[in-house]
C-alpha cells in the first residue's frame, strides 16, 4: 500500500474538520471550493481525498472522540497497512526508526514522530491480534480435520469448549496420546509464539503436553507441521526477577532450527501423514 500523497492527507484532514460543523458534504464542498483559507489545493484533491475518506472507511466515524490525526494513521495502519506494519514490534523499536514517508504522514495530519509512533504501536497491537485469533483458530482447525482422517484416532478440539486446559487439542491413537498446544502462522520468515504462563505450567506437569507450530497457506491449509522442544522452552521463558513479580505472558520468537519436522508425539502413523516442517 502506499501513502496517499500529502496533499490529499491534507485535503482528507480539512474534510473531517469541516464535516461535523457544515452540516453536510455538499456545504462542506462548497466551502472548501470557495474560502479562500482552502484554495492552496484544487477541487480534484479534495474530491479525491472525499473518495479516499469513503473507502478508509472514516466517513463514518465522524465525531468519533479520537483525535482526528490518530483516527486517520490508524485507519492507514490497520485498513491498508503497508507491509513493514506487520513487523513492526521488530523493525520500528523507536521513533527514530519509523519511515520517513509515515513521518511526513503524520506531521501533515499534526503529529510529530513521538505520536505517529505511539499510533503504530496501538494499531500494530489491534491488528496483531485480529490475525493471531484468526490464523490461530484456522490452524487449530485444519489440524483437527487431519487427525480425524483416521477412524481409529480420538480428538478433542478442547478450546472450542474451554480454554483453561492449557492446550488446545487432546489426540489419541492406539498408544499414542498428545495434549496439543497449537501456534500458527502464514508467514514464511520468522515464527512468533505467545505462551500463557498456564500453558507454561501445564507443560511442566503434564508429559503429554506440545507446542505444535502450523504453518498456513494464504489460503488458510496446512503447509508443515512442526513441533518445538519442551527443553527450549524451559530456557527461553523469563525468569522471574522477585517474589512480587512474575510474567503473565511471553513472546518467543522460535529459530528455524530448532523446531522439529515431526510431532512424534501423535505416533508414527499419524506424524508422517502431516507435512514435515521445513526451514524457509
Amino acid at each position: 500500500m502506499r501513502l496517499p500523497p500529502e496533499p490529499i492527507l491534507l485535503a482528507a484532514r480539512r474534510w473531517l474538520e469541516i464535516l461535523p460543523l457544515s452540516g453536510g458534504i455538499p456545504r462542506a464542498q462548497a466551502l472548501l471550493a470557495t474560502h479562500k483559507q482552502y484554495s492552496d489545493l484544487s477541487p480534484t484533491q479534495y474530491a479525491t481525498a472525499l473518495g479516499w475518506l469513503r473507502d478508509m472507511e472514516l466517513l463514518e466515524k465522524i465525531g468519533s472522540p479520537i483525535p482526528l490525526a490518530n483516527l486517520v494513521l490508524g485507519a492507514i495502519f490497520e485498513n491498508a497497512a503497508p507491509p513493514w506494519v506487520q513487523d513492526a514490534d521488530e523493525l520500528v523499536q523507536s521513533p527514530d526508526e519509523l519511515p520517513s514517508d509515515v513521518v511526513s504522514a503524520g506531521e501533515v495530519l499534526g503529529l510529530d514522530a513521538d505520536g505517529v509512533y505511539e499510533q503504530l504501536v496501538t494499531s500494530w497491537g489491534k491488528v496483531d491480534t485480529a490475525v493471531r485469533e484468526r490464523v490461530g483458530f484456522a490452524g487449530e482447525a485444519a489440524l483437527v480435520s487431519i487427525l480425524n482422517e483416521r477412524a481409529d484416532s480420538r480428538v478433542d478440539h478442547v478450546s472450542t469448549w474451554s480454554d483453561g486446559f492449557g492446550y488446545d487439542i487432546a489426540f489419541a491413537q492406539g498408544d499414542a496420546s498428545a495434549h496439543l498446544e497449537v501456534k500458527s502462522t502464514t508467514r514464511t520468515g520468522r515464527f512468533t509464539a505467545y505462551l500463557s504462563r498456564h500453558e507454561y505450567k501445564v507443560m511442566l506437569r503434564d508429559p503429554r503436553w506440545v507446542l505444535v507450530v502450523v504453518r498456513l497457506t494464504s489460503d488458510l491449509d496446512i503447509a508443515a507441521v512442526g513441533s518445538v522442544p519442551r527443553e527450549w522452552i524451559g530456557a527461553a521463558v523469563p525468569r522471574d526477577a522477585g517474589s512480587f513479580g512474575s510474567w503473565a505472558s511471553c513472546k518467543l520468537e522460535v529459530p528455524g532450527e530448532v523446531i522439529e519436522e515431526r510431532v512424534t508425539q501423535l505416533g508414527t502413523d499419524v506424524a508422517s501423514r502431516l507435512p514435515p516442517w521445513r526451514t524457509v
